[in-house]
């Protein structure tokens, strides 16, 4: 019997082979598929995949603010204080050292960016209808669930220490060493004062972790260098910074300096050295903090100082109460400003706290940037979210209910 034809022209034995040939082919793929998964390198099939961390921080604040001439006065508003997320891992190398890798951005849940003209006390620049100005630091005006690159880079790490380089902490590296650690993205919170005008970080940062080493009487210290090429006015002018921290016990502490050659906004014009000092003691029922910080500028009347001592003490079960005072004392004329709060944690669980606070800031007729006050919300890009530039020469209070998820 003759072979029978299919469409096409081919036979029914020829397209049998077709078809035993494409399952082979199919199979060798698969092969080699799973070989070059084989053939990689064990420490790439040893290490996890990359680790999602970050924390939900939501607020409803009575913001009792005063506005400006032009401006309503504060109500009841929902802020975002300093929501992100991000991503990281490493992967051990063949020589013992780690490769290290970190993503991170802001994230909004209130739908809303922050820096919209309805946070922050923002103002919009000139013929710019999509950009506001806060403390000396500019925001995109829009309603995007990203609102800005956090901490981002990738290293090395080995027994030589650790170096990275990317998107790092510059004022956020020092302005919760002290009793501003109970306040993080809460009103209240002393690095509006402490951080001395540096913004929350730079971009383009080598920095150098040095291997933990311990003292004689049994203490661990940790020092960090970092460096930042060409941030100022001109090629040239880079950013240097030293750190050290110790601990023991119950004790710790950290000094940071940082100069900035020529400096850029947010810092003031020409040379800048910003230093700051921190300590924390726990005595079991409470725990007591202080800082210190300064800025030694070549701008005229720029030569600041702030001071912040606090206190939280635990009780029952998953209970802390907490008092914090900050003071600025500016170099320029009736520009000082002095911030108070007191505050209820509810920790419910080792990720999840439920925080309230009153807090007020009581400014001098000159304190803040011009055409607004100081509010107990000063420091980075959450609150006050009203719609209100605060008015000097005037105290501004706040109460407010948090809701803290990490994750």
């Amino acid at each position: 019997m003759p072979p029978q034809r299919r469409p096409g022209g081919t036979t029914t034995r020829q397209h049998q082979k077709t078809e035993k040939e494409n399952a082979m082919r199919r199979q060798l793929i698969t092969a080699a598929a799973a070989a070059t998964a084989l053939a990689a390198p064990g420490a790439v099939l040893a290490d996890e995949g990359p680790t999602v961390y970050g924390f939900v921080n939501l607020s409803v604040d009575y913001e009792g603010y005063d506005g400006a001439p032009g401006s309503e006065d504060g109500d009841v508003a929902m802020n975002t204080g300093l929501s992100h997320f991000g991503f990281r891992g490493s992967e051990t190398l063949d020589n013992g050292m780690e490769a290290i890798y970190q993503a991170e951005v802001g994230w909004t849940y209130t739908g809303d960016s922050t820096g919209t003209p309805g946070e922050n006390g923002g103002t919009l620049k000139d013929g710019n209808d999509n950009t506001v100005t806060l403390a000396g630091e500019e925001y995109t005006v829009e309603d995007d669930w990203i609102t800005q690159s956090r901490d981002s880079f990738v290293g090395l790490r080995g027994d030589f220490g650790q170096v990275t380089f990317g998107r790092q902490s510059a004022a956020n590296q020092f302005v919760y060493d002290g009793p501003g650690k109970e306040w993080v993205a809460q009103v209240g919170t002393p690095a509006g004062a402490i951080h001395m005008g540096m913004p929350s970080r730079y971009n383009n940062m080598v920095r150098y972790n040095a291997p933990g080493g311990q003292t004689a009487g049994g203490g661990e210290v940790d020092a960090q260098l970092s460096f930042v090429p060409s941030e100022g006015e001109e090629p040239g002018d880079h950013i240097y910074n030293a750190r050290a921290s110790y601990s023991q016990g119950p004790a710790s502490g950290a000094v940071s300096l940082w100069h900035a050659k020529d400096a850029s906004a947010p810092l003031p014009e020409g040379d800048n050295t910003v230093a700051s000092l921190a300590a924390r003691y726990d005595l079991g029922f409470v725990q007591l903090g202080a800082q210190a910080s300064g800025r030694d500028s070549d701008a005229s009347d720029a030569d600041d100082m702030a001071y912040s001592l606090g206190m939280s003490a635990p009780f029952g079960d998953g209970n802390r109460v907490k008092a914090i005072v900050t003071q600025l004392s500016a170099d320029a004329d009736d520009s000082d400003y002095t911030t108070a709060a007191l505050g209820y944690d509810r920790i419910l669980s080792e990720r999840t706290e439920l925080r309230f606070a009153v807090a007020s800031t009581f400014n001098d007729k000159n304190s803040g940037p011009e055409g607004e006050g100081v509010t107990p919300h000063d420091y980075g890009a959450y609150g006050p979210s009203s719609g209100v530039t605060p008015a000097k020469d005037e105290t501004h209070t706040t109460l407010s209910a948090n809701l803290r998820h990490s994750f």
